[in-house]
């Protein structure tokens, strides 16, 4: 058995759980290469009449030759990392509709090959759900998408998180110890700020659990 057929083997074994999805058993599976036709727009594939004609449906991986410096064939691996499923609907018209190649094999017998474009298979998703090539290319195409949102934004949360924004330093007196009472100045932390300071604050109201930090506010918004 040569390279090829052996690798078809598994690529065939890497399918198995899309196809159990799918519902089939013996599906027409095949590995073909993918190539740029001068003159034509995007990849193209080659099927051989005796693959096309039986109007089935085709599902196929493409693969890469891996060659020695002589130019023999050494290995064949997956064209993709994502290692995608493709399927060509069965096309009746297929004898219309393509370029043709004609050729030999190494028996010299005669064979036909039909070049169609990746553009008209679709991508089988891992869950047996299908989508066209063209949206396959441009979700390949997007950039992952970074968070961009403001640090302080991650999250649900009303106000910023204060202990992340601000760390607690070492040996470092809380607002209560710093300010014990109405007629002192605080030297005041942020990391010792609850949510319910930052409210009263920026709330203008008396609605801190620190008696002196309403009173600030009261005596404020009584000379505004």
């Amino acid at each position: 058995m040569n390279i090829r057929k052996e690798k078809e083997k598994e690529f065939f074994v890497n399918h198995m759980n899309t196809f159990t999805k799918l519902g089939l058993s013996d599906p027409f599976f095949i590995i073909k290469t993918a190539f740029f036709q001068k003159g034509k727009y995007g990849r193209h594939t080659q099927l051989f009449e005796s693959e096309i004609s039986k109007g089935e449906d085709i599902y196929m991986e493409f693969y890469d030759n891996v060659t020695d410096d002589k130019g023999s064939i050494t290995d064949i691996v997956p064209f993709s990392e994502d290692r995608q499923l493709f399927k060509y609907k069965a096309n009746p018209f297929y004898a219309e509709e393509y370029d043709t190649k004609e050729g030999s094999n190494f028996k010299g017998e005669p064979y036909t090959l039909y070049t169609v474009p990746l553009s008209e298979l679709v991508a089988i998703l891992n869950d047996g759900t299908e989508i066209t090539y063209a949206l396959y290319e441009k979700r390949k195409e997007e950039p992952k998408k970074e968070d961009t949102l403001p640090k302080l934004q991650n999250s649900l949360a009303l106000f910023p998180n204060f202990e992340e924004e601000f760390p607690k330093k070492e040996d470092k007196l809380s607002l209560d110890d710093v300010y014990t009472s109405v007629d002192e100045n605080p030297d005041a932390l942020y990391s010792e700020m609850t949510i319910k300071d930052f409210a009263a604050i920026m709330l203008m109201k008396p609605v801190s659990n620190r008696p002196w930090l309403n009173d600030i506010i009261k005596q404020t918004k009584s000379e505004i």
